[in-house]
């Protein structure tokens, strides 16, 4: 009995003296630039963080959505002192702008991601034992912070890029690397055309990674704890096309494209029809149930809950018992408070039934100024207000046809 414990007693004193550095445990709430690498957790949130971060991106009733609208010719807030009806009329204060914030969060998520991407070292970390489970969540995670720092350099060029008093288009300072707290923080800005194409780059990057979206029925069911459905509301492939759309049709626009470049068009169109056809040739029809075209019919609804569903490219996130949207736009009375109206210039902008302005010769059926509101594309009536129109309660009513008066 003695020569057992002897022997016990010495196999545990060689396996603490030799195996000390495993034992020992990583310091918890001191982590830094080098020692973070050791917690794969940890590597991970670089790129989860940026998400949470990207919460009020996709809000709607904040400065980012509806109430920038206010800022241009499409809508007017009624509160004379929200800050955005005050840049309108050029009677913003350096202590009340609200794009100081936006500033700030776009390059904290952008050197997130570029200390993620720096020597691919994020890539070559070993974040699950199984090789390939390990590949997948990799994989997506690098395409992940490429096409995050894609969404915050787009977001970036939205709220910053312009023309200047010069008649440059600048766009913002383009970092794609970490810079250190001893560096010259003095970086210039890039112009427009280099900035989209810096974002253009950063999509096609993650498009060579991630999954083209983030579906079960994509993926064999033995690999849907690190892909699938469970990824719903991070960012995929088709998001990317989409993304390259919207920027390329902003570059387009003549605003940015004085010089009417036809091919930003065409790249624009080029990228939609992508998603469109993926949505109608794929998610639709492949997905559990099927459903085909009829999925997007205006009588059906979005169904928010489902990572599934394919009428959504990318979700923001879902509160079902949210009704603060409809009621900034209902009118007093109305169930709402009326804190944002349409201009005249908005109603203008929405085309006859055929698409065509209400000015062209060619637009079926003629404007008619007597009766503003009849023959109208369909968009019109799902989201303008009117004399004489009609308001539904969601899934009641069939919606007014755009014969409507």
């Amino acid at each position: 009995m003695t020569t057992k414990k002897l022997i016990l007693f010495g196999f545990i004193a060689v396996l603490l003296g030799s195996c000390v550095n495993y034992l020992e445990p990583y310091p918890q709430g001191n982590k830094d630039s080098e020692n973070i690498w050791n917690y794969s957790e940890n590597i991970q949130g670089l790129i989860g963080y940026c998400y949470d971060n990207m919460s009020s991106d996709r809000n709607y009733n904040n400065n980012e959505g509806a109430y920038l609208d206010g800022a241009t010719d499409n809508a007017v807030i009624t509160s004379s002192t929200n800050n955005i009806r005050r840049m309108a009329v050029n009677a913003l204060t350096t202590g009340n702008d609200p794009f100081e914030t936006y500033w700030d969060r776009d390059y904290k998520a952008i050197r997130n991601v570029n200390f993620f991407l720096e020597n691919r070292r994020g890539y070559n970390t070993r974040f699950v034992i199984n090789a390939h489970f390990n590949d997948l969540v990799k994989n997506r995670l690098q395409g992940e912070a490429f096409a995050i720092r894609a969404w915050h350099e787009w977001d970036l060029l939205q709220k910053f890029g312009g023309e200047t008093a010069a008649g440059q288009i600048l766009g913002f300072p383009i970092v794609t690397e970490v810079i250190g707290i001893d560096q010259d923080m003095n970086i210039a800005r890039n112009t427009y055309d280099e900035c989209v194409a810096q974002i253009l780059q950063d999509c096609d990057s993650a498009y060579k990674y991630l999954p083209i979206a983030h579906r079960d029925f994509l993926v064999p069911a033995d690999d849907r704890s690190y892909a699938g459905g469970k990824y719903w509301g991070r960012f995929d492939g088709i998001t990317m096309r989409a993304l390259k759309s919207i920027v390329y049709l902003t570059w387009a626009s003549p605003r940015f494209n004085p010089s009417n470049v036809i091919a930003r068009w065409d790249s624009a169109a080029y990228n939609a029809k992508k998603v469109i056809d993926f949505k109608l040739t794929v998610d639709i029809t492949t997905r559990p149930g099927g459903g085909g075209a009829n999925a997007f019919l205006p009588t059906k609804p979005v169904i928010w809950t489902n990572p599934n569903f394919p009428g959504i490219i990318m979700n923001s996130r879902y509160n079902s018992g949210n009704d603060a949207m409809e009621r900034m736009f209902y009118p007093g009375g109305f169930q709402g408070n009326g804190v944002m109206g349409a201009t005249q210039e908005l109603v203008n902008s929405f085309g006859m039934a055929n698409g065509r302005p209400i000015n062209d010769p060619l637009a079926v059926p003629l404007y008619d100024a007597t009766k503003p509101y009849v023959g109208r594309e369909p968009r019109f009536y799902s989201v303008i207000f009117y004399n004489s129109g009609k308001a539904y309660r969601n899934n009641t009513a069939t919606a007014p046809n755009c014969n409507s008066s």
